[in-house]
């Protein structure tokens, strides 16, 4: 029997739930930037989003301005705490990045990999596949939309 090959005495499988793997905006664009070898474009561009992210994925508000200590200190929840040393370690590669000579060449699989753990979290990729509370909700089915079951000249 050859791989393709079935039994014929079972029914054909059912595909009751397609599943199609989303790959998070902010992972995306930060490969767009390190595919062109700008390691510093994609941390000043993948570290704002990550904090914005942060603040919608756990439900806190973490002010303009704040340093990054600041923001460990006082905008991270309990619930964060698994992302810390990820979110140290991108930060740390981000300072160079924002305020003088940049991170290595090299560090752009470190870069990648720390957005991967970030957004491994549930809060976080779920971000971006399901709705926002800022999206319109779906308009609601109206009963006079309903189609009418009438009945058929065929039947008896």
């Amino acid at each position: 029997m050859s791989w393709r090959s079935r039994p014929d005495d079972g029914p054909e499988p059912i595909v009751v739930d397609r599943i199609r793997a989303v790959e998070v905006p902010v992972l995306t664009e930060a490969k767009r930037h390190l595919v062109r070898g700008d390691v510093p474009g994609a941390l000043r561009y993948a570290y704002p989003k990550v904090l914005e992210d942060l603040a919608r994925a756990y439900g806190t508000a973490i002010p303009e301005g704040f340093s990054h200590e600041e923001i460990v200190d006082r905008g991270f929840t309990p619930e964060m705490a698994p992302l810390l040393d990820f979110f140290d370690r991108l930060y740390a590669l981000y300072a160079p990045a924002r305020f003088g000579t940049g991170p290595a060449p090299e560090a752009g699989d470190e870069v990648l990999e720390l957005l991967q753990s970030l957004y491994s979290a549930e809060p976080m990729w779920r971000l971006y596949v399901t709705p926002s509370l800022d999206a319109a909700p779906a308009p609601k089915r109206d009963e006079a939309m309903e189609p009418v079951e009438e009945e058929s000249p065929w039947q008896p």
